[in-house]
């Protein structure tokens, strides 16, 4: 492969808590062609927000950020994104790639390391022969039978998974979903928050949000008779959507 990014524009958020890394990072961007810096961020609960508002195809992702880790920002995010971890330890590359990491960079890394890393990004082209994709959204199936049922996502109250089975919860009714939870980040609207590691909660169902324990909260929802704990990260992403 060639050392720059060719024939694509990828857009770029770098989590860093620390400036002079941060800096660095930035030079060596600045030798990538194809490549755009959108934001950069020095704490975790900035870099939740910033990514679901920038939408980057990139996130460049510390580790060691403080209260909150590079994996509870992972935990938290939304929106469907490539991440590569650049940390000074090396014992999270494990639970790393186990929660798909594009790459582990581990500091200090050098520009032709970063280059690689970048290189094996494949941006998603939107909008390209898929009606649903014009409209933002992709339809979401679930088999029942020799049917398939199109579920509508106004109705979907929550997304949870239990022994590696994905079921989407509506008011009265529960349909078997195909993939991972997240496999279903990458189709979901904005929306949906995942509020915790098993579950993904529509943001538009929540009615009543409580405090809960260990910095938590619980949802409660207008339609459906069993509320959802989130965790504490994702209690951070609840904050920051109803500006709490």
């Amino acid at each position: 492969m060639s050392g720059d990014i060719a024939n694509q524009s990828l857009r770029i958020v770098i989590v860093e808590d620390e400036a002079p890394a941060r800096q660095k990072l930035k030079m060596q961007l600045a030798q990538v062609a194809g490549v755009e810096l959108v934001a950069e961020c020095d704490n975790p609960q900035m870099a939740i927000q910033t990514i679901e508002q920038y939408r980057p195809d990139v996130v460049l992702l510390d580790i060691e950020l403080g209260e909150l880790n590079g994996f509870d920002v992972l935990d938290a995010i939304s929106h469907p994104c490539h991440i590569i971890f650049t940390t000074a330890y090396g014992e999270y590359a494990i639970r790393a790639f186990e929660s798909r990491a594009l790459d582990y960079l581990l500091k200090p890394f050098n520009i032709a390391r970063l280059r690689e890393a970048l290189s094996r990004v494949q941006v998603t082209q939107h909008h390209q022969n898929n009606p649903f994709q014009m409209l933002g959204e992709k339809p979401l199936i679930s088999k029942v039978g020799d049917k398939m049922r199109v579920l509508d996502y106004h109705d979907i109250v929550y997304i949870t998974t239990s022994h590696g089975i994905c079921r989407a919860v509506e008011a009265t009714s529960e349909y078997h979903l195909e993939g991972t939870l997240e496999s279903l980040l990458a189709i979901l609207p904005g929306h949906y928050l995942r509020v915790h590691r098993n579950c993904i909660v529509n943001a538009k169902k929540v009615w009543q949000i409580e405090k809960w324990q260990n910095g938590s909260y619980l949802l409660r929802f207008r339609d459906h008779p069993h509320p959802v704990t989130t965790s504490r990260s994702g209690a951070g992403l609840i904050k920051q959507a109803f500006n709490l």
